[in-house]
C-alpha cells in the first residue's frame, strides 16, 4: 500500500474531442516566454563564441523566474549545448555589453538579472 501521495504513479490525461475518451496527454515542450527584444538578441548574436546560446538559456530561465533575478541551471546550459567554460565567458561578455547584471558569491552559482538596452 502507498504511504503517501508522493509514491502514486501519475499519468497526464486529456479528453479527446473526436472520440470522447481519455488519452495520454502529450509531454509539454520547453519554450521561451516573450517578448524578447530583438535588439537585445542582436547585440548578443554579435558577441563571439557560444554567447548567443548562453543568452537564449538566460531568457529561458528568465521566463521561468517571471522576470525576477535567477540562477542559470545546468539543465538550461545542457539544453543549449553550452559547456562550463563557455558559460563563464558568455556571462562575462553579456555583462560587459550591458545586457545582464551578474551577482557573484563564493561557492554559489551567479545570480543574473536581464537588463533593458539603453535607448538611443
Amino acid at each position: 500500500m502507498y504511504t503517501n501521495d508522493l509514491h502514486l504513479p501519475v499519468r497526464r490525461l486529456h479528453l479527446c474531442g473526436a472520440t470522447g475518451t481519455l488519452v495520454a496527454a502529450p509531454k509539454k515542450m520547453p519554450f521561451l516566454r516573450g517578448p524578447i527584444p530583438l535588439d537585445w538578441l542582436n547585440v548578443a548574436a554579435h558577441l563571439p563564441g557560444k554567447t548567443l546560446n548562453v543568452a537564449i538559456a538566460l531568457w529561458w530561465r528568465h521566463g521561468m523566474a517571471k522576470g525576477k533575478p535567477f540562477k542559470l541551471t545546468q539543465t538550461a546550459l545542457k539544453t543549449m549545448n553550452v559547456e562550463r567554460d563557455a558559460e563563464r565567458q558568455g556571462l562575462v561578455r553579456l555583462e560587459q555589453a550591458g545586457l545582464i547584471k551578474v551577482e557573484r558569491k563564493p561557492g554559489q552559482r551567479p545570480t543574473i538579472s536581464i537588463l533593458d538596452l539603453p535607448r538611443g
